[in-house]
This record gives structure tokens, sequence and C-alpha cells, in this order.
């Protein structure tokens, strides 16, 4: 991790599209790496399902997530294991995000 921090800064969109594992991208909302950035990541890896986007339905564990942490910098995730954890759990066991109640 440390040398992902120093040295790999500057990962292509080629590049990003070619990693075969599922992805989870997390920041905060007051993180150096903007909400733009962190949109562009998840939907170079798979991100951004139009279909369920429009129906609300997923059919399928989607190939990315994105998380945005609100009131959070890039340093202040890492104190919310609490937080993280259970929906990092959830991404690594392939549970497919719950359907919030609207009504």
């Amino acid at each position: 991790m440390k040398r992902l921090n120093v040295d790999d800064q500057n990962i292509g969109d080629d590049e990003m599209r070619s990693i075969q594992a599922p992805t989870m991208v997390i920041i905060g909302d007051a993180d150096g790496v903007t909400p733009g950035h962190a949109l562009e990541m998840f939907r170079l890896r798979g991100g951004g399902d139009e279909k369920a986007a429009a129906t609300g339905v997923l059919d399928a564990v989607p190939a990315a997530r994105l998380l945005v942490l609100p009131g959070m910098s890039h340093v202040g995730i890492s104190g919310e294991s609490e937080l993280v954890g259970p929906l990092v759990e959830d991404f690594l066991d392939d549970v497919p995000p719950t359907t919030p109640r609207l009504f």
C-alpha cells in the first residue's frame, strides 16, 4: 500500500480498465481525491449500471462500487473501521447492495 501511495499515482485509463478484480472506490467528501476523479475510476472499472439506475433494481453484483463518506477526509477514513468494515466485507463477499426502502 505504501508503494501504491508513493509510486502509482498516475494509473492510465487503459490500465484501470484492465484490472480484473472487482473494485471498491472509497473517498471522503473532504478528500484530496475529488468526487469527479473517484466517479471516473468507478466508471472505468465498470460501475454505473444505467439499467439499474433507470429501474432502481440491481440484477447482479456490480463490477465496481463507489462509497463517498460525508464529512470525511482521506486520512479520516482509516479511523472509521466500524462504518467502513461491514461495507467492505459485503463487497468482498459479493453481497449486492441493499435497496433502500422508500415507502
